[in-house]
């Protein structure tokens, strides 16, 4: 596509449109829907790991795509922003009505670190989806269920390639 014919956005609404993206629950209800009905894995609780592999997914997403863009570091700001802002109110919100005290930002860091570690002890393959899944799958309790390391691939494909589509329908004004 011409870039002349993309549409023009601020970095805020890219911002806003990339994490919007990032929290929509609509491919994780999909995800969930196509496994096993046998499958035993805490759907609860396999929700809560996609949601953050997606936000995450986004977050990585934008410096991967922008790695040599001027935009890069002002675009990524304002969306971890956005993600900070909604990880205090799932926080408060959490907080009070299991009455223990939950930093929902807190944990997106640590799973991050957990995710990008992942990804760097398998240097010498190129795929992310390698790493990413069968890391997800662990967390998640059954590391060794092929559904479910797909489930986590999947979410991270998803978030990946919504973001790289949006990159290409766009043209982001820097301020």
């Amino acid at each position: 596509m011409n870039e002349s014919s993309l549409e023009k956005v601020s970095i805020e609404k890219a911002s806003e449109d990339l994490f919007d993206f990032a929290i929509d629950h609509s491919d994780i209800k999909l995800i969930l829907q196509n496994l096993p009905e046998d499958i035993k894995i805490n759907r609860v609780s396999m929700e809560y790991e996609i949601q953050l592999l997606k936000i995450l997914g986004v977050g990585w997403s934008i410096s991967f795509f922008l790695d040599e863009s001027p935009i890069k570091k002002e675009l990524s700001e304002s969306f971890w922003n956005a993600v900070q802002s909604f990880s205090q109110s799932i926080s408060t919100l959490s907080s009070s009505s299991t009455g223990q005290e939950i930093d929902y930002f807190n944990t997106l860091k640590e799973r991050l670190d957990t995710y990008l570690n992942a990804l760097n002890l398998i240097s010498d393959n190129p795929d992310p989806l390698a790493s990413i899944g069968p890391k997800f799958a662990e967390i998640c309790g059954s590391k060794d269920n092929a559904y479910i390391m797909l489930s986590g691939s999947k979410v991270f494909s998803i978030s990946v390639g919504g973001v790289k589509n949006y990159f290409e329908s766009v043209q982001i004004q820097p301020r």
